[in-house]
């Protein structure tokens, strides 16, 4: 599977999984489509920082980069995957045609096929099963009758990471097994809780940051999108705040919103050094330490 010519070394692995060895720090990616390439810069700044996964739990786009780090967790896999990023373009993954003129009719479910997003993965992910990742990897995906989180530990890689980025309108359902899976987002956007019923000690959370989140909705468009990024966020600080007793947290906070829709493939070089200059100046501030109030004598001791 795959045809970048690496293939992932399975001995981490699957000597946790026989031993049962500690998998205390976790990555958690959250979706956003083309904005996903943030998360590369923010990969790219905590690898340097010798800052690496134990497993990985991400959902939609955040899946699929989640996945391909868990096959290559080096400095050259997040590379490969900022060139693959680089090279994108919208059609890669949101294919005009035949899907999106007869869903805009009312004749089908959805409006893109995800045959683009399946042959990308197909053509680029080195392994063919969860379970052979390098790094453990857990894919979050939504039941589509009930809304109601399923997490993907094992299982062929390139339905699940499909399953994932199955928004709701956009992509079809994925059937895996006899459940209708959507993306990942319905039920959990940003999954704190899954990373800690798995085990994490240590949380690093890779956001996406929405523009509209911070912009005076001029539409109805607007205002729905402003309601969506506010729900996320706000469920967000709720998870941070209901596990902050359970594990250590700690999430990249954005720099700056970029005005970039996301399906807007133009722009990943600038999200790419964006991310990376978010996590690095986080990971600077945590690292200085806090200045010491100065020690003045007392009156009654200078009187002294």
């Amino acid at each position: 599977m795959g045809s970048n010519g690496h293939r992932p070394h399975r001995s981490r692995g699957v000597l946790q999984r026989l031993l049962g060895t500690d998998r205390s720090v976790a990555f958690v990616l959250s979706g956003g489509a083309s904005l996903g390439s943030i998360q590369v810069g923010m990969l790219k700044a905590l690898f340097e920082a010798g800052i690496k996964p134990d497993f990985l739990v991400g959902t939609s786009v955040g899946a699929v980069n989640a996945a391909w780090i868990a096959g290559w967790p080096s400095a050259e896999g997040i590379a490969k995957l900022e060139e693959i990023w680089l090279g994108l373009r919208r059609e890669d993954v949101f294919p005009l045609g035949w899907a999106a003129a007869t869903g805009l009719l009312g004749k089908t479910n959805h409006l893109f096929s995800n045959g683009a997003l399946r042959n990308l993965l197909e053509r680029n992910l080195p392994y063919e099963r969860l379970e052979n990742a390098t790094v453990p990897v857990h894919v979050v995906t939504s039941e589509l009758k009930s809304g109601r989180a399923v997490i993907l530990s094992s299982g062929p890689t390139v339905p699940a990471l499909l399953a994932s980025s199955a928004i709701p309108g956009l992509f079809p359902p994925v059937t895996i097994g006899r459940r209708d899976l959507v993306d990942g987002g319905v039920a959990n956007h940003t999954s704190i809780d899954a990373a800690v019923k798995l085990g994490a000690r240590r949380i690093y959370v890779l956001p996406i940051s929405y523009p509209w989140l911070y912009e005076e909705p001029t539409s109805a468009l607007g205002m729905a999108l402003q309601a969506l990024a506010r729900m996320v966020a706000q469920r967000l600080e709720s998870e941070v705040a209901a596990y902050r007793d359970a594990a250590e947290i700690t999430v990249i906070p954005p720099l700056e919103p970029m005005a970039v829709s996301p399906a807007d493939f133009s722009h990943t070089g600038e999200l790419i050094e964006h991310g990376y200059e978010s996590a690095r100046k986080m990971l600077v501030r945590r690292r200085t330490p806090r200045r010491q109030p100065e020690l003045r004598p007392s009156t009654e001791a200078s009187a002294a």
